[in-house]
């Protein structure tokens, strides 16, 4: 699958390649100023750090970017990159994947985080192996459950700690 940056009006998604992982892990952005972009100086956040060696295990295996490990959230306008949008692998045998996303805090409440959400479901949209689109968030997080029902995910559960949500791509 050879993979196209997402674009939107403020922002640009950008695949994470197994080079990037490999360079992020190692302390390093030069692969990613290869691209004409820059880390803001928060990026990348604990988090992501901690998935950056599961993406690259996914990325040895594979080689090339399939979209379903991370992709960049570039903004347009100074071309930082300003947090990150993924999936905890490909679509499972009932054509599940589980998205989630995070900015670094200075970026948040600014519409960043629903402009890449709803960016990336479009892509899903186009991914004929996916069926459901499944997330979480703590429920203390009120902002990230905002952006999930705003871009059309339904609560289906929750427990102590977490919300569990759900998209059900319709059928044509």
């Amino acid at each position: 699958m050879n993979l196209k940056n997402i674009h939107t009006n403020r922002l640009i998604l950008i695949p994470i390649t197994l080079e990037i992982t490999k360079s992020l892990i190692n302390g390093s952005s030069k692969e990613i100023e290869k691209l004409g972009i820059k880390c803001d100086k928060k990026w990348p956040t604990k988090d992501t750090m901690d998935i950056l060696p599961i993406i690259n295990n996914s990325l040895e295996k594979s080689k090339i970017s399939t979209g379903f490990e991370t992709w960049m959230i570039v903004d347009k306008n100074n071309k930082r990159i300003i947090g990150d949008i993924g999936f905890h692998g490909r679509p499972n045998e009932n054509g599940e994947v589980e998205v989630g996303f995070g900015l670094v805090e200075h970026e948040r409440g600014k519409g960043f985080g629903s402009e890449s959400l709803n960016a990336i479901m479009d892509w899903l949209n186009f991914q004929e192996s996916v069926k459901v689109i499944n997330a979480e968030c703590l429920i203390s997080n009120k902002p990230s459950a905002r952006i999930l029902k705003k871009a059309g995910l339904k609560e289906v559960n929750r427990d102590n700690e977490l919300i569990y949500w759900e998209f059900i791509k319709s059928v044509c």
